[in-house]
């Protein structure tokens, strides 16, 4: 890999490392695309002078990036450590804050170092432990966004806390409920919204859990509204971690549990923003990942297919797709929707 003058670059060229604009911090073009005199002329055109690029690949393969195995390393040492805690939880032991506190550090170096979250999430495997993933993620996911949010490290590390633990109250809750397919009735659907409450409670009783962690942990299923639960409290009584974890919650949810398109996911966020969601997070958080989908592969709802090229500032789930020689700009094109990313 080496970095030179766009005006040395050859059509075939592949891209080592994201472009990002200086002006505005957009992903102009993601890491692994294959240049070719189209995108030169564009990038040109954005204002960059050198990229990072590896000679063409003789097979006409695009070359990617390895995967991160320290990012991987760290993010299993994690999800290991949490599935303990939470196991143990179940047979009644307290949870220890020292047993996951250095492993929560480790995570929060790796996260302070990276940008492209969505693209490190991609290189972990799919297993059968979906509560205990969907903690670990939801915490990482958090910590992204108090990051893009501006807070310490004190407070990162414990808004890290509360993603981690926002589930734990279902520990109390019986298997046959939780892993149940179909529809709650009535009473399991009361009795699975306690779970807040049940993880407010053990968190209260553990040393080394501050007030806000638990806050966040009671109140991540409240909406700005009062539409939510346990308690039905509306926005300015609900703590900024609950309402991060929130749209995190939705988020990973959505797509790792319901297969859903990460831009339909994140169409939802942005249409339930004011009403359910903070408006202000949700604008952050979808900022900051829509970004990263830049340079990937979709499918439009009429089938074309596509490369994202450009994502807009201020509608970042409507971007611009190249379908061959055309450009579709969704912001303007209301009829197109991507429905799924092929790569």
């Amino acid at each position: 890999m080496a970095k030179i003058s766009l005006n040395q670059v050859k059509p075939g060229m592949v891209i080592m490392k994201d472009i990002i604009s200086k002006k505005n911090g957009l992903m102009i073009l993601a890491a692994g695309n294959a240049l070719n005199e189209k995108y030169i002329n564009y990038l040109k055109q954005q204002g960059i002078k050198q990229v990072d690029v590896v000679a063409k690949d003789t097979n006409n393969k695009k070359e990617v990036p390895a995967k991160d195995e320290n990012f991987i390393e760290k993010y299993n040492s994690l999800h290991s450590k949490t599935k303990k805690i939470l196991k143990n939880l179940k047979v009644g032991k307290k949870i220890v804050i020292k047993e996951v506190s250095d492993v929560v550090d480790d995570m929060m170096d790796e996260l302070m170092k990276i940008n492209n979250i969505f693209g490190k999430l991609n290189q972990l495997k799919e297993n059968n432990d979906f509560i205990y993933d969907h903690c670990v993620v939801v915490s990482m996911l958090a910590t992204m966004v108090g990051k893009w949010l501006n807070y310490s490290k004190s407070e990162l590390k414990q808004l890290a806390y509360a993603g981690l633990f926002h589930d734990i109250g279902k520990m109390k809750i019986s298997e046959a409920i939780l892993n149940k397919r179909g529809f709650l009735t009535e009473e399991e659907s009361k009795f699975i919204k306690k779970h807040p409450i049940y993880g407010y409670n053990i968190l209260s009783e553990t040393v080394g859990i501050s007030k806000k962690v638990a806050l966040g942990v009671l109140q991540h299923h409240e909406r700005e509204n009062g539409s939510g639960y346990p308690l039905g409290v509306t926005s300015e009584k609900i703590h900024e971690f609950a309402k991060i974890i929130a749209i995190c919650d939705i988020f990973h949810n959505k797509i790792y549990k319901n297969k859903e398109c990460p831009f339909t996911v994140a169409e939802y966020i942005n249409t339930k923003s004011f009403e359910v969601l903070d408006p202000r997070i949700s604008k952050v958080f979808l900022d900051n990942i829509a970004k990263f989908y830049v340079g990937n592969t979709v499918k439009l709802n009429d089938g074309k297919v596509g490369k994202i090229v450009l994502v807009h500032k201020d509608i970042p789930t409507r971007p611009i797709i190249k379908v061959g020689e055309k450009f579709i700009n969704l912001k303007e094109e209301k009829k197109y929707k991507i429905v799924n990313i092929l790569d």
